[in-house]
């Protein structure tokens, strides 16, 4: 009798084991329903899998031995970049290592790598822009590389990602010396309004999965130079969560003020830095029922490492040349080390990007490291910037961000006040409306391109981390020409006229004239 098995996805994603999958005398429909339909003859009942497979799943086929059941995917905390036996349950309450060292979230690669990379970039293109919770989410859509164990029932999504890899034509034409293959990738187009938000998802659902096990926590808490507080509140808000907020006082923007207030948080300005900030946080969660939430928790980077997938799946699984991301606690270059190189160890690319971190002159620590050629770490007295989410002399990703850089041949650059508002200025221009961080990131590129390191035809994305809308006044002084000691020189201001026929048209043709 012939039986046509049929794997559907309900509430997971569809498994097929990769014997099934890939034996080149079976032959597999495949539609956008994620419904995989093999054409040949089989003892077998419907499988209803899930991102864990079940263990006891055992399929047969006529005069062949029984295939073995699946591994099931999981993760755990384990001491970055150490070989040690140590390790962790996610649903454990730890920030770092017994030796005080951070952590890092490792998954099973060998239960990954139970099917190809054809079938993960299959998986994962399937699911782009649908509605099918909570897989329509950028970083969800990418669960089993993520958090693999949690029930889709305890994550938190506001379908964040999915973000606009914008081709930066006009701006690398004009500015960069003819440049035609450069893209940024606007992560502040997103639920709070920066790529923080792909962190947080993933560390508020497993919050809410924490609490449902009653774990002792009764809130969560972070230090933040804005992004990082915006996105916690929202997530945590969803999640209906208390969230504690410490930010340094009179050195973040209204916009990203208001928004943690919006949401609900209960925020604790206080008169220091972030790096103030961020040893106080520390010391609270460790004697209150408080979880930290900042990138310290190497689970946020889980969520962060999916838009370097997203813009290999935005390329058709081709490889950029180079990704310019703005750095201050670091995270992030190590976030999208981490995507890429979990890309290439699964065979969906067969290499990865250089990576380069764009810090401002008056927050570098990095950069002071990289140009001393990687010796001892300082850190260093961060003073103010209009790159303010980066405003960070102690980075608590150092060790990730050195790793990451190491072992992508990257870089690292720096910008000055004047250079990063300038080339906000430039590239706003052009039809964007970048945040001053990006500006950073821009004028990095600059240089490199200046020097000839990044060639006129590289394939190179720059990462855009916020909207440019929470930085609205930067750019009101900016064009006003209100920063003492800057010049200003793409500063556009608007023309007082009296509102008369005869003086619009004088100041038009004027206009005009200097235009055509």
């Amino acid at each position: 009798m012939s039986y046509q098995q049929h794997l559907t996805l309900q509430h997971h994603h569809p498994l097929v084991h990769p014997l099934l999958f890939h034996t080149s005398n079976m032959a597999y429909t495949y539609s956008p329903t994620t419904t995989f339909f093999p054409k040949h003859h089989l003892r077998s009942t419907t499988i209803n899998c899930t991102s864990s497979p079940p263990p006891t799943t055992v399929t047969t086929t006529n005069n062949r031995q029984p295939i073995p059941p699946l591994l099931p995917f999981s993760a755990k905390y384990v001491p970055f970049n150490s070989i040690t036996d140590e390790s962790y349950s996610l649903d454990e309450i730890i920030y770092r290592s017994s030796s005080g060292g951070l952590l890092d979230v490792q998954h099973d690669m060998n239960a990954l790598k139970q099917f190809d990379g054809k079938y993960w970039r299959t998986l994962f293109d399937s699911r782009v822009g649908r509605a099918t919770w909570p897989y329509g989410s950028g970083v969800w859509s990418k669960k089993e590389w993520v958090l693999p164990e949690i029930d889709n029932d305890d994550i938190i999504s506001c379908f964040e990602g999915n973000s606009n890899l914008f081709w930066a034509e006009r701006y690398g034409k004009e500015n960069l010396s003819g440049m035609n293959d450069l893209w940024v990738k606007h992560c502040g187009i997103s639920h709070t309004g920066s790529f923080k938000d792909l962190g947080m998802t993933v560390l508020v659902s497993q919050v809410n999965r924490l609490r449902k096990m009653n774990k002792p926590l009764v809130g969560v808490g972070c230090a933040s130079t804005g992004d990082t507080s915006a996105a916690l509140s929202a997530y945590c808000a969803a999640a209906g969560i208390p969230s504690i907020v410490f930010l340094p006082a009179n050195k973040i923007s209204m916009a990203q003020l208001v928004q943690p207030i919006a949401n609900g948080a209960f925020v604790l300005s206080m008169d220091t830095d972030f790096d103030g900030c961020m040893k106080l946080i520390r010391e609270i969660t460790s004697e209150l029922p408080i979880y930290l939430a900042n990138s310290l928790n190497s689970l946020r980077l889980e969520g962060q490492k999916t838009a370097a997938i997203e813009i290999l799946q935005q390329f058709n699984w081709e490889v950029p040349d180079w990704v310019i991301i703005p750095g201050g606690n670091l995270g992030n270059i190590y976030a999208f080390y981490k995507g890429f190189k979990m890309c290439k160890e699964l065979g969906l690319v067969d290499r990865i990007p250089r990576l380069v971190c764009a810090q401002a002159a008056n927050a570098n620590p990095l950069y002071l490291n990289y140009k001393s050629g990687w010796k001892n770490f300082t850190p260093v007295k961060a003073t103010t910037t209009f790159a303010s989410a980066i405003q960070i002399g102690d980075p608590v990703s150092i060790d990730r961000a050195v790793y990451a850089l190491k072992n992508s041949d990257g870089i690292v650059e720096e910008a000055t006040e004047e250079e990063l508002m300038d080339e906000m200025a430039a590239a706003d221009a052009t039809g964007m409306f970048v945040c001053p961080h990006t500006g950073v990131a821009l004028v990095a590129l600059r240089k490199l391109r200046e020097r000839g390191v990044i060639g006129r035809s590289d394939r190179t994305v720059v990462v855009s981390t916020a909207h440019g809308l929470k930085f609205s006044q930067a750019k009101i002084d900016y064009h006003s020409k209100a920063i003492e000691g800057m010049g200003c020189k793409f500063a556009n201001p608007p023309v007082e006229v009296k509102a008369e026929y005869g003086a619009v048209m004088d100041v038009l043709t004027k206009y005009l004239s200097n235009v055509s």
